[in-house]
């Protein structure tokens, strides 16, 4: 395919608001846009070449791999060793360098799309702090790169005439699929091929339509108008998407037309054309690719070694280093492995082995935990092994599970039948219902409670108001089924306790910056609607467990650089604690209505923030809204005995 300055020049125009997003600069509130820009961009130029060499009868996988393979691995390769031996410096998280081992083996699958996918969204506070979260893109692009050449030599040997057709309804499907997925798994139709498709296609069409008599017939008026139109488009997009819209999905149709309609008609002799071609825009779009891989890893090592902010000054060194880096990597990487004289298909493709067998190497290093260790001072040692095993308390979730002490996230049939059977050795059930808070609301009470017959079922993210904050998704959850269950075994529960986190009920702006105008009271209105169901259901009493305040940072994850008690105020949000405060408020005046129990978390825990972070020199959060085994221990027993107190003799502990 013929040079086009103009794309190096679209390419730095996708490269940059991508950029500014991720350093927390202001005014691009849409800047991660700038991916989709490059998913048409890759479409375009991938059909561009290999319906050219089909058409040619020389199209060869093999050879199609290795021009990936030199355009993909070396820079990524090295990206991937420099942070790798730069991270256990900056950190020993056990967290942090945990899930980098793991996102390695992932990007060197070819699948960190799928694995980010299930671990994080891209736009919350702990993705900034994963060094290759960008390489979920690149893990989009590789799919492509294997499924695409296939089936355009499967549709070229077997319907040659209808290759648009087929390319066109791949499109239409996908978007629709985008569409709909996006109201259903949002996360997933950010991270996946499927949802994505369309826009790869979208390059594709182009690329097609290039070579028909119409497009050939576009005046340079018309070329200038039309360009001029897409340059307008995807500008607009930048500025007026933000993380909330709704995307991939018809909207971000005026992106990728803009992107669209200027690989067509910014060609040669246009006004925007020009404008793509000055030297500044060709710099930046020839080392785009190795910007790309770098800006992330260096922001993220930032923002960890700066506790998780970036000052305007340390945004601007960040992306300082990334240029030198980028600049470095094009100049020493990418073009010398682009040279077929000095790189030849054999070194290519070995050369290309060693860096996924090192890339699998280097993952497993970290994921097995055997490479920081030797990092870690003697006297942070102890440190890390606390705060390792509040991290661990919380992702292994070791809930409690001894005779008539039970957990489940469904009601299936095997918690019935431990239900009915324990029903029958004891007198009367606690029963806990609640997301996460309830699982560890169900492990403080079973710890601490003298009482042998606890269950609860509860599941992460489930809350009465809706799954993940989606009041149409409750039938997900256990909510429903347990009324069932309950009219049941009525005789069988002596308490009913529900809690959740306060911070799912701000929906306006975060818990740690709004006001009260912010608090969903539709959210509010449901949990109180539910748990009247359940009080006339049930001839036992029913139990509200208000707010834990919110952290602002995750104390297993910070501060390896600092003393962990003198950083504890730092944690410590006003903000959230006066906003759960104003939730207990609020909740305890409508449930009392209702004839419905309610014990605030901050009396009930007798939460003294941030003196009760640390207790025996053990941290009582796991991260910023769980409580660890320790906080389960602590704060259970206060709160068993602030129960007992106010008349709930279910909730007897252990000592008395």
């Amino acid at each position: 395919m013929q040079y086009r300055s103009e794309i190096d020049g679209l390419r730095a125009l996708a490269i940059l608001p991508v950029l500014w997003l991720h350093a927390d600069l202001p005014g691009l509130s849409g800047g991660y846009l700038g991916v989709d820009v490059f998913f048409v961009i890759s479409g375009f130029l991938i059909t561009s070449i290999i319906s050219r060499e089909l058409r040619e009868n020389r199209f060869s996988v093999v050879t199609f791999y290795e021009r990936r393979a030199r355009r993909i691995l070396p820079a990524l390769a090295i990206v991937l060793m420099v942070t790798s031996v730069l991270l256990p410096f900056i950190t020993q998280s056990p967290k942090v360098l945990g899930s980098y081992g793991e996102s390695t083996l992932a990007v060197v699958g070819f699948v960190s799309n799928m694995y980010f996918w299930q671990t994080t969204g891209y736009f919350g506070s702990t993705s900034e702090l994963s060094p290759l979260l960008h390489t979920w893109s690149l893990a989009v692009e590789e799919q492509y790169y294997v499924l695409f050449p296939l089936l355009a030599m499967l549709l070229v040997k077997h319907a040659r005439h209808y290759f648009a057709h087929i390319l066109g309804a791949i499109f239409v499907l996908s978007l629709g699929y985008a569409q709909w997925l996006q109201s259903v798994d949002p996360t997933g139709n950010f991270y996946l091929l499927p949802g994505r498709a369309w826009e790869l296609m979208a390059g594709a069409l182009a690329s097609l339509y290039i070579h028909t008599p119409h497009y050939q017939r576009v005046a340079l008026a018309g070329r200038n108008i039309l360009s001029g139109a897409g340059l307008v488009m995807i500008l607009v997009s930048y500025i007026m998407f933000t993380p909330a819209t709704a995307h991939p999905s018809a909207l971000t149709l005026l992106p990728v037309t803009g992107t669209v309609l200027l690989l067509l008609f910014a060609t040669t002799g246009t006004a925007i054309a020009n404008m793509l071609s000055l030297r500044f825009m060709l710099f930046i779009g020839i080392i785009s690719y190795s910007l790309y891989l770098w800006h992330q890893p260096v922001l993220a090592l930032l923002r960890i070694y700066h506790d998780g902010e970036l000052t305007l000054f340390t945004s601007m060194t960040g992306i300082v280093l990334s240029f030198g880096l980028s600049v470095a990597s094009w100049r020493w990487v990418e073009r010398p492995f682009r040279d077929k004289q000095r790189f030849d298909k054999t070194r290519v493709f070995k050369y290309s082995g060693v860096s996924l067998v090192s890339g699998l190497l280097l993952g497993l290093v970290f994921y097995t935990n055997v490479s920081w260790r030797g990092f870690i001072e003697p006297h942070n040692m102890a440190r890390y092994q606390q705060l390792a095993s509040a991290y661990a308390s919380h992702t292994n979730q070791p809930m409690v599970d001894e005779s008539c002490k039970l957990w489940s996230s469904t009601l299936d049939p095997e918690f019935a039948r431990r239900f009915e059977q324990c029903s029958r050795q004891h007198d009367q059930a606690v029963f806990i219902l609640g997301g996460s808070h309830g699982m560890d609301l169900y492990n403080a009470v079973a710890m601490n409670s003298e009482t042998p017959f606890v269950v609860s079922v509860s599941r992460g993210s489930c809350r009465a108001h809706g799954y993940n904050g989606n009041p149409n998704d409750v039938p997900q959850c256990q909510y429903e089924d347990f009324l069932a269950f309950a009219e049941q075994h009525d005789q069988s529960i002596g308490l009913v306790i529900y809690t959740q986190t306060p911070d799912r009920l701000f929906t306006g702006a975060s818990i740690h910056e709004g006001s009260a105008q912010d608090i969903n009271q539709q959210y509010i209105r449901d949990v109180v609607a539910y748990l009247t169901r359940v009080r006339h259901t049930v001839s036992a009493p029913v139990l509200m467990i208000g707010m834990l305040p919110p952290l602002t940072k995750d104390p297993v994850d910070w501060n390896y650089q600092h003393a962990f008690s003198e950083q504890l105020p730092n944690y410590v949000s006003h903000k959230a604690v006066e906003h759960s405060t104003l939730l207990d408020e609020i909740f305890a005046q409508e449930l009392t209505k209702a004839g419905i129990g309610y014990i605030s978390k901050l009396e009930g825990f007798g939460l003294r923030l941030p003196d009760d972070l640390l207790i025996d020199n053990t941290i009582t959060y796991s991260d910023r809204r769980h409580i660890s085994t320790k906080g389960e221990q602590e704060f259970g027993r206060r709160l068993l005995q602030h129960a007992y107190n106010q008349g709930y003799s279910l909730l007897k502990p252990a000592e008395i």
